[in-house]
């Protein structure tokens, strides 16, 4: 389901980012517009990014196709905490795979990077993603009003928490 990313991969994580809707959704701040030089070289770059400053899996399907991918960055070591943030192609919603892919990360979090906490922030009108965090027992922890601008409009984004169980805390 989670594994680590390889280079055919490339194409789908490049489509992902150059998807400006979904990029807005995930409060992310797309490539200015225009087409890149080499879409699979930039992805490829922005991976080894994510990669070197936290932990990065693509979630694949039973199949084997690329369903999208999920990170924690902004890792603080000494507090033992992370950001998480998953993104999913749209065909991809609705099967579980977001829930599965929440789960494994979590659990590599706290068995493989030694975190006790992961906090993630959702934007206010992302009813699915909401609804995904609160089944799966984030806590809401805020909201931050005007968080994010797409461009054309400034969105709220809610902020959970979640205390990873069996961490082994000091």
């Amino acid at each position: 389901m989670l594994r680590a990313v390889c280079p055919a991969d490339m194409a789908v994580i490049a489509e992902l980012r150059a998807d400006k809707a979904l990029q807005h959704l995930l409060m992310a701040s797309p490539e200015a517009s225009g087409p890149a030089s080499d879409p699979e070289a930039e992805a490829a770059a922005w991976v080894r990014r994510r990669e070197d400053a936290g932990w990065f899996r693509v979630i694949a399907e039973a199949a084997g196709a690329i369903a999208g991918f999920v990170q924690i960055a902004d890792i603080h070591r000494r507090s033992r905490y992370g950001w998480l943030g998953i993104c999913l192609r749209q065909a991809a919603r609705g099967a579980g795979l977001g829930r599965a892919a929440l789960a494994g990360a979590e659990a590599a979090a706290r068995d493989d990077l030694a975190l006790h906490k992961l906090l993630l922030q959702v934007r206010a009108d992302n009813a699915p993603a909401l609804g995904l965090y609160a089944r799966a027992g984030w806590r809401r922890i805020g909201t931050l009003s005007a968080q994010y601008d797409d461009g054309t409009t400034r969105h709220d984004a809610i902020l959970f928490e979640k205390l990873l169980e069996g961490a082994n805390l000091p």
